[in-house]
């Protein structure tokens, strides 16, 4: 009876170790891989959330909307929204740029009357650009045009948005930048060499934190216009990418032939006059 109840007790205290050695192994082992996944996790979270709040989506209906009809990438306007107003409608520089997409009156009146075909009766006043709806529109026509005007190159709209497509035509002609390397560090304006990095990273973010499976594909579209000549009822079409003449400005509308502009090193440039046909914004 007493070598029975030894030999138990050894059994017993064998499963007692396998079971000490199996909850140490779980102590040592698996709790930590599971709390470093949860941890994980939880950081992913946090990081993703944190993330979206600094690059969320607002008046998605709109961007949805006019960069379906204009056909433009929404990762890119999402990010010209962003770092041009922090997604204020009620945001103006310091040079008088407007909105969301922060528009200067002169560009939105130009742009407005290419849409119309030149009809000034038809041109709506600046104010309208603290609309969101209105200033998403004429925002995203604008990139539109910048796109064609550079083959698609979204570095060179992106720079051309923010400087001119007359410094970027100037850049390009003088070898400065070219349309395969356009890179901030070449870039002579250190506002612009800024503006292209955020907008970059803004469009990166955009493109991981809501649109992975978003593919866009940048395809020319031919803008065509209606105007009529001075000495006839013929109808003389162009599209968007030609230049338009300076016969529309000087003799009907009245703005300056010239064009200047002061750049000053810490501010950016500002504009004294502006020449739509050379550049308008």
């Amino acid at each position: 009876m007493a070598k029975t109840n030894t030999k138990n007790k050894n059994k017993n205290g064998k499963k007692m170790k396998y079971i000490i050695a199996a909850l140490l192994v779980l102590l040592i082992v698996v709790v930590p891989i599971i709390l470093l996944a949860v941890s994980s996790t939880i950081h992913h979270n946090a990081a993703e959330k944190l993330n979206k709040s600094i690059y969320p989506i607002k008046y998605e209906s709109y961007v949805e909307k006019y960069c379906k009809e204009f056909e433009v990438d929404k990762c890119l306007v999402y990010a010209i929204i962003k770092t041009e107003s922090d997604f204020d409608p009620n945001a103006v520089s310091g040079v008088g740029a407007i909105g969301l997409m922060q528009l200067m009156p002169d560009t939105f009146t130009w742009l407005q009357n290419y849409r119309t075909e030149f009809q000034p009766d038809k041109i709506m006043d600046s104010k309208e650009l603290y609309n969101p709806k209105l200033n998403i529109e004429y925002g995203v026509y604008l990139l539109r045009y910048l796109l064609d005007m550079y083959d698609g190159n979204y570095s060179l709209a992106i720079c051309s948005y923010n400087a001119g497509n007359g410094n970027i035509d100037s850049w390009l002609s003088q070898g400065i930048i070219t349309s395969e390397n356009v890179e901030p560090d070449n870039i002579p304006f250190e506002e612009t060499s800024n503006y292209l990095r955020r907008v970059r990273t803004a469009m990166e973010k955009y493109k991981e934190l809501y649109f992975s499976d978003y593919v866009y594909t940048y395809s020319k579209v031919e803008w065509q216009i209606q105007t009529d000549t001075a000495d006839s009822e013929t109808e003389q079409t162009d599209t968007m990418t030609d230049e338009i003449t300076n016969d529309y400005y000087t003799d009907n509308a009245g703005y300056e032939d010239d064009y200047t502009y002061n750049y000053d090193a810490d501010d950016g440039y500002v504009y004294d006059e502006y020449n739509y046909e050379e550049d308008y914004y």
